[in-house]
């Protein structure tokens, strides 16, 4: 009885033998890595099944926070925005980010459970011992790292509550862009100068031993893979290999989906006048797109210049500070077609236009380039 469901000797057509159908399970690493995170932070992350390349989640340490994917350069103000102007609050006081119930990351995840019970049901009716093996142990496997894997995000929240000045953030992208966002200190605190922390359900011992076994099981699992009849192996394949395709498909869905952030409303309220900045309005100077037209949008809207020095948008020379000084007085006075790229060239091209070999015996007139940007930390995974 036992020979009708398990190879008997090595070699042959009725013997032990390790196919190249294996491989199959180990390829689509880099799809799985890119959703190791958003995986692993909802509960179905601790279905049994088959999934592609489980060895992406099989990591000797976990990260301590999310990906870092943009680098800017944020700044608190009291009172820029570019391209939007919002405003935000908070609707519940939550210091948790979920994930979303029904994404598309959830729902391969059940779909891939239900199709392993599929194929072990299939694999018993046909009296397939050791596919039904390799099903279960490679399913065991990816509840162990999965359940290992589990986490959930915590955002900082204040733990004193007094008074405090308002949240209002100013970011600086890369591109030169400015966002305000009016917000209060709360929402500040969450989702901008605070750190989010991944907190998991086990602890790092625990982890390093249930990571060892799903390990373990998995290159059981491999060796089995390769030892099912023809029928297992062609219905394994073709699941990996949908399930393969699955997984890339998932991962042109925009990340802001992945996550539940209906505990924030906010509202877009750029006013009509600083909509477009990055657009050519007239052949004039001040007409053309420019950081120096930019980062007055942004002045005039919040009305304060400290923030433009302390996030290094601007220089700090003499020249700067006195534009910086008209800008300001400008925006109080709400003169908002102040030509600022004119007066930037009045009050900063006097320095610049000294010819560099008479300005390099009194100072570096590289000074006055802008912006001032800092060299960014390396990214942290």
């Amino acid at each position: 009885m036992a020979g009708n469901w398990f190879p008997v000797g090595k070699g042959g057509e009725n013997g032990w033998r390790l196919d190249i159908v294996s491989l199959l399970a180990v390829i689509g690493e880099s799809s799985m890595e890119s959703h190791s995170q958003a995986l692993t932070s909802s509960w179905t992350c601790i279905l049994p099944r088959i999934i592609p390349a489980p060895q992406a989640l099989l990591k000797a340490t976990r990260p301590s926070r999310l990906r870092l994917i943009w680098r800017l350069s944020t700044t608190q103000c009291r009172g820029g925005w570019s391209t939007q102007w919002t405003g935000c609050e908070s609707r519940q006081a939550q210091t948790t980010c979920p994930i979303e119930d029904i994404l598309p990351l959830n729902v391969l995840s059940v779909f891939s459970c239900l199709l392993t019970i599929g194929l072990l049901v299939w694999a018993a009716l046909i009296q397939d011992g050791t596919a039904i093996l390799a099903l279960g142990t490679i399913s065991l496997a990816s509840s162990i790292v999965g359940y290992a894997s589990w986490w959930s995000p915590e955002l900082m929240s204040r733990t004193f509550r007094g008074r405090v000045p308002p949240g209002d953030m100013v970011i600086r992208t890369r591109e030169g862009a400015f966002l305000l966002i009016r917000c209060n200190e709360d929402v500040a605190r969450e989702l901008y100068i605070g750190t989010e922390e991944c907190v998991y359900k086990v602890r790092t011992q625990r982890y390093r031993v249930l990571v060892a076994s799903g390990t373990f099981l998995l290159m059981v699992s491999v060796v089995l893979l390769g030892n099912c009849n023809f029928t297992m192996q062609a219905a394994i394949g073709v699941s990996y290999v949908v399930l393969n395709g699955l997984f890339w498909i998932s991962a042109l869905v925009e990340k802001r989906h992945f996550w539940d952030l209906s505990s924030y409303e906010w509202q877009d309220v750029t006013p009509d006048d600083a909509k477009n900045a990055d657009i050519k309005q007239d052949d004039s100077p001040g007409g053309h797109a420019s950081f120096t037209r930019t980062m007055w949008y942004a002045i005039r809207e919040t009305k304060k210049t400290g923030w433009v020095s302390r996030g290094g948008a601007a220089p700090r020379t003499p020249q700067w500070e006195e534009w910086l000084e008209a800008a300001e007085r400008n925006a109080k006075d709400n003169i908002r077609n102040w030509n600022a790229v004119a007066e930037r060239e009045r009050i900063v091209g006097q320095a610049e236009s000294v010819p560099q070999a008479k300005a390099a015996t009194r100072r570096d007139t590289a000074e006055q380039h802008v912006p001032a940007v800092e060299v960014p930390p390396q990214l942290r995974v």
